[in-house]
């Protein structure tokens, strides 16, 4: 059986867009292991706020993607390069407007970022320029995941968090502390950019073939709704963190929360494939769901797996990966691993639903986000409180999941 799902589409994406996006990722947690050793706590939690930040910053970014992926095949699938030139240029040409006006705006807004959370001005402004990078880069790689160049895509990504990895680590030990960690994440994420202009050549020599997009900003909006959701609820509870607890706790619970995330970062490769294929087969009337369930059996077994592992050797390691400094944490791992558990199933079932235009009422989603935000807001009391409210919101989300799809 398992020779035959890796010999069909779905088995060769997943497989190397699981090896490839597990390498991304690993390099991202070497950087953040290597950020909490080399930074005190108090200033791996500034970090890994900005880098929560970031990840709101880059909302769009899912949701770019995988629109530009969805027109990507259907383009591919009829061979249509020109169109896939067109829609590269005129996305481009929209989106660094769309950016420059953002950063303006969020280098203004950086002021009262910089006191609320209490980080010096120029990190974040630093930090905003991810603006760019947010928007830009999607485009190039969502024309890559459409044209199912997964090991294109894959090596986009491990250039990077590894170039991200070695910059930072460079700069940290020449005494730059956070700054060199922001900047050395700029650089990398810089080269991975031009490396995708690069991986699409071929798309870049052709002559473009105008196409209408006509109710693209209509048909996106549940695109852009619902990873925004997703990333946020990924994101805020580090960022809530730095407001409700001292500058020790809160970096002490960024590297709880950043192993935690291990799960969702691990699994967000099966959707990545996923994505296209299941894309494809919805636009020639042909049966998705086998490929969901396939999707859905390999993220749950990984994430059974995780959580035994983080239930049963909780200190070691957290030992291992973060150091002794962390330990306190060690009893309340097994709760972040459940949490990002179910926010990872649900990533899945929204990624699936998106891709077969099944979602409804994105809108409404946002009610989970509020839920989030309130029991964050109630439960910090202590650090137990507040990990167990994460894990209920993620749980009231993946529930509620079932109830925004449109029946067949």
């Amino acid at each position: 059986m398992l020779k035959k799902f890796l010999s069909s589409e779905l088995g060769k994406g997943a497989l190397i867009l699981f090896i490839a996006i597990n390498l991304f990722n690993f390099f991202n947690f070497i950087f953040h292991i290597s950020m909490a050793r080399l930074l005190t706590p108090s200033e791996y939690g500034i970090l890994a706020t900005l880098m929560a930040l970031i990840s709101i910053y880059a909302i769009p970014s899912e949701a770019i993607q995988n629109i530009i992926s969805r027109y990507t095949s259907q383009f591919n699938v009829k061979k249509e390069d020109n169109k896939i030139k067109f829609l590269l240029n005129k996305s481009l040409k929209k989106t660094t407007t769309v950016s420059s006006i953002l950063f303006f705006v969020l280098v203004m807004l950086g002021f009262l970022f910089s006191w609320i959370l209490q980080i010096n001005f120029w990190l974040i402004t630093i930090t905003n320029l991810f603006i760019f990078l947010a928007i830009i880069t999607p485009i190039t790689r969502g024309i890559l995941q459409g044209r199912k160049k997964f090991g294109a895509l894959g090596i986009n990504m491990i250039i990077d968090s590894s170039l991200k990895l070695f910059f930072a680590i460079s700069l940290v030990l020449f005494g730059f502390k956070v700054f060199g960690a922001i900047t050395g994440a700029l650089l990398g994420s810089t080269a991975s950019l031009i490396f995708a202009f690069y991986a699409n050549k071929d798309i870049l020599e052709k002559k473009e073939e105008k196409v209408s997009f006509n109710g693209v900003y209509k048909t996106s909006i549940p695109y852009f709704i619902t990873m925004a959701i997703i990333l946020f609820s990924f994101s805020l509870d580090i960022i809530l963190s730095k407001i409700f607890f001292s500058p020790e706790i809160a970096g002490q619970y960024a590297g709880l929360s950043m192993l935690g995330k291990i799960i969702f970062l691990g699994t967000v490769a099966i959707g990545k494939a996923m994505f296209p294929l299941t894309s494809e087969k919805h636009d020639t009337n042909k049966d998705s769901s086998r490929l969901f369930g396939k999707s859905m059996i390999i993220v749950i077994a990984l994430c059974g797996i995780a959580i035994l592992i983080y239930g049963f050797f909780p200190e070691l390691v957290i030992k291992m990966l973060y150091g002794a400094q962390y330990l306190e944490v060690a009893p309340y791992l097994v709760y972040s691993a459940i949490s990002l558990s179910f926010l990872s199933l649900s990533n899945l079932i929204f990624i699936y639903n998106l891709s077969t235009k099944k979602i409804k009422h994105s809108q409404f989603l946002f009610i989970f986000l509020i839920i989030e935000i309130i029991l964050l807001s109630m439960f910090h009391n202590n650090l137990l409180e507040y990990t167990l409210a994460f894990m209920v919101s993620n749980t009231i989300m993946f529930i509620g999941s079932f109830f925004f799809v449109k029946n067949k």
